[in-house]
């Protein structure tokens, strides 16, 4: 596994997002984020060992790979707070403005990842009360997944993005 401490951010080139309403990847009236604080030597502790447990498996999947691969039938917040993500309290404002960056863009990403992924931060779209979306962040190398969208998703992914959602949920 590498580390994204170290790794640069490499610019391919400098689109610009066109300003235009563009829609938002999810129908959703509520958005929760979930944020795990968990550090390296942790996580090295876990995939280092022999034989995993079948919890640190499914941490495994949710941290670094792509688990879920669909929006998960039983309740995927369970999931999350079993592995001590902590959801944050998010006002109307801070819902707004992430429903905005995560919408169609008319640009390509600017940079791609030269590091595994560490998914710290999690937010799950919802309406009336069902998850309809998911979407997991790694703030370290830009890597996302974006699950239940039936909009294109291949325009997100900007370090523009990343910086503006970094600091709507983490302003502490």
């Amino acid at each position: 596994m590498s580390s994204c401490n170290d790794s640069k951010k490499v610019n391919l080139n400098n689109k610009k997002v066109l300003k235009k309403e563009l829609r938002p990847f999810f129908d959703s009236d509520g958005i929760d984020h979930y944020y795990l604080d968990f550090s390296d030597d942790d996580f090295m502790k876990i995939i280092r060992k022999d034989r995993n447990t079948e919890k640190e498996l499914e941490f495994i999947a949710l941290f670094v790979h792509h688990f879920p691969d669909s929006i998960p039938q039983e309740n995927f917040e369970k999931i999350l707070q079993k592995h001590n993500y902590k959801k944050s309290d998010l006002t109307i404002k801070q819902q707004k403005d992430i429903e905005n960056v995560f919408s169609e863009k008319d640009s390509s990403p600017d940079s791609y990842a030269s590091c595994a992924a560490e998914y710290r931060d999690i937010f799950i779209f919802k309406k009336k009360e069902r998850t309809i979306g998911i979407a997991k962040i790694c703030f370290k190398c830009g890597r996302f997944q974006i699950t239940g969208s039936k909009l294109d998703t291949n325009g997100f992914g900007l370090w523009s993005e990343f910086d503006r959602l970094k600091k709507i949920v983490r302003q502490k």
